[in-house]
């Protein structure tokens, strides 16, 4: 069953086509609308080791340590502690507070995976001149996720109140704290507030968002791991053992991957007008394991797929199904995606990360019952009843509520974005999502409020072949601070960043540690255009008018899940007894 799709493809003038090539060009640092003045500290740094900021909202609060540290973009002073919402709690947190510069400015930043650690590297705003210059006081929690050194992944959610701060609470009560340390070091409180992050941390900014409206003015979420329960379990349990014959090999091996990959951009590349090695909206792109499949009888099967592996490539793009047709998952791996396939193992004793993340989930997180250490991935059962039980806790870890008005009416904003060639949490995710929004608050409501970007051929939180350096806070601050809705991102395409989001370089000086400032900037190689969707660039016309549409086929999505894209699902959890209550 298909039906008709209308995309617009946003025309470009002859002279600016779809990207441009800038070979030793530096990132654009842009300013944003709003001036504001600079405010100096009130007090010592070293006072703030003995403040108390403890609330009944954010439990017992230790600052373990408050000392000046000199970066690149001035000093800042360093708090140090933790929060402990619940007795057995231990959210790990850093503060960076500007001493001279600060532009009265917040901005709390999102950790990745089942996070653990304390980032305050602050994500895609490599343009962002405020941050650049050291202006924002920056905050970052661990959301009471640490593991002992060797310990089981996951396994801090053996602990049932450690799930809680790791689903939602962490970050809230490290905003109070942080706002608490604002108020008493400059003797006022922040202008803005913002908050920022990827995969994990993504979720965590649209849960912060959907949870707690006032928190922030502004969110910055990128490929957020929004179906949490769905997308920890389903989806990558499925990648991991998609792929295995009845001995528990791999059948398919990474070696073969450029193969399909050639094949696909071969056909469907120049669909979006332009052969760039990209596709600018894969939906369109209907793969066929016919275009790479070995003639009968071959005896040389390195560039062609055999019988068998062709069949494990058309298990993947179509994932695990009900025996009535119907997915466990929103969407899958998008076609010219290939190349970012990391769940194909490069041998046949490589353990992929979706294997070790679905065991993780399977063992300690995504059932409300007591955990199973030794779980494993091949365990997991791909039926209803399976899904039945791991949507138990979508009210508590899932954050694809889509009733935005509470925020939108505190006044904040959100600038979704995410990379089609990401495989570690679908894309198609993010588009459910835009389309119940638009769906419950209306299309011109929900534009009002928040914007999806899509980025051809960008993994997960980057690297890839795309364009996958952007800066999102730049332009969610003059929407914020200003009023200007982003009509178009920039987005550029830099050799580092094929190492991952920030090129092995997470806002760190020359001896790693961790600093509140932004990837440090690097050579672009191109600059593109990304567009709201579902708009796409149109390369190479004359005709300068921003709206022409083409008919792409979908098909329908008929999935177990669409239910969880609707709002009045989450509750606030406490614990009984060591376990799990949802008390409303």
């Amino acid at each position: 069953m298909v039906r008709r799709m209308h995309v617009t493809l946003r025309a470009l003038g002859a002279a600016a086509a779809t990207f441009a090539l800038v070979a030793g060009a530096q990132p654009v640092v842009a300013r944003t609308t709003t001036s504001l003045a600079a405010v100096p500290a009130q007090r010592s740094c070293a006072s703030l080791a003995n403040l108390n900021v403890s609330t009944m909202d954010t439990g017992k609060v230790t600052i373990a340590a408050a000392t000046v540290t000199t970066t690149t973009a001035g000093q800042f002073c360093e708090v140090r502690g933790t929060i402990a919402p619940a007795p057995s709690s231990t959210i790990n947190f850093q503060v960076h507070l500007p001493l001279t510069k600060w532009t009265q400015r917040y901005v709390q930043v999102g950790c990745g995976g089942l996070c653990g650690n304390v980032n305050v590297a602050i994500d895609n705003a490599s343009g962002c001149a405020p941050a650049l210059n050291g202006e924002f006081v920056v905050a970052a929690n661990d959301m009471g996720a640490k593991v002992p050194e060797g310990g089981p992944m996951g396994s801090f959610a053996t602990d049932p109140e450690k799930r809680i701060d790791f689903a939602y609470r962490g970050n809230h009560v490290t905003a109070l704290v942080a706002k608490s340390l604002i108020r008493a070091f400059y003797g006022r409180q922040q202008r803005y507030a913002y908050f920022t992050g990827c995969s994990d941390g993504g979720r965590e900014g649209l849960m912060e968002a959907q949870r707690y409206p006032d928190d922030f003015d502004g969110v910055s979420a990128g490929a957020p791991a929004m179906n949490f329960q769905v997308q920890n379990s389903f989806y990558h349990a499925w990648m991991a053992s998609a792929n295995l014959d009845a001995a528990g090999k791999p059948i398919l091996l990474a070696a073969k991957i450029p193969v399909l990959h050639t094949a696909v951009l071969a056909h469907c590349d120049a669909m979006d007008g332009l052969k760039d090695g990209l596709l600018s909206d894969p939906r369109a792109c209907r793969v066929d394991t016919d275009w790479v499949a070995c003639k009968p009888g071959a005896t040389a099967t390195d560039a062609c797929l055999t019988a068998r592996e062709a069949a494990i490539v058309r298990r993947i793009y179509d994932g695990p199904r009900a025996p009535d047709g119907r997915s466990f998952l929103v969407g899958g791996p998008q076609p010219g995606s290939e190349l970012q396939w990391d769940f194909i193992p490069a041998n046949a004793t490589d353990r992929s990360m979706s294997a070790m993340l679905g065991a993780a989930m399977r063992r300690y997180m995504i059932f409300p019952q007591s955990p199973a250490p030794n779980a494993m991935v091949d365990d997991f059962s791909f039926d209803a009843r399976t899904f039945a039980e791991v949507t138990k806790l979508h009210g508590l870890n899932d954050a694809t509520n889509p009733d935005l008005r509470p925020f939108a009416q505190h006044g904040g904003r959100v600038i979704l974005w995410h990379g089609w060639s990401d495989t570690s949490i679908s894309p198609m995710t993010s588009i459910a999502y835009y389309k119940a929004v638009q769906q419950l608050m209306g299309a011109q409501s929900a534009d009002a409020t928040l914007r999806l970007f899509m980025l051809p051929g960008t993994g997960h939180c980057g690297g890839g072949d795309g364009f996958a350096q952007v800066d999102t806070l730049t332009p969610l601050m003059a929407w914020v601070e200003a009023g200007h809705a982003p009509a178009q991102l920039t987005a550029d395409k830099v050799a580092d960043l094929a190492k991952g989001p920030r090129g092995g370089l997470p806002g760190a000086d020359q001896s790693g540690k961790q600093l509140p400032l932004p990837s440090p900037a690097t050579t672009v190689l191109a600059r593109r255009s990304i567009y709201p969707f579902p708009a796409i660039p149109r390369p190479g016309s004359s005709d300068s008018v921003a709206g022409k549409s083409v008919v792409i086929e979908q098909p329908v999505i008929d999935w177990y899940g669409a239910d969880l894209f609707r709002p009045g699902f989450q509750r606030a959890y406490s614990v009984r007894d060591n376990a799990l209550v949802a008390d409303r």
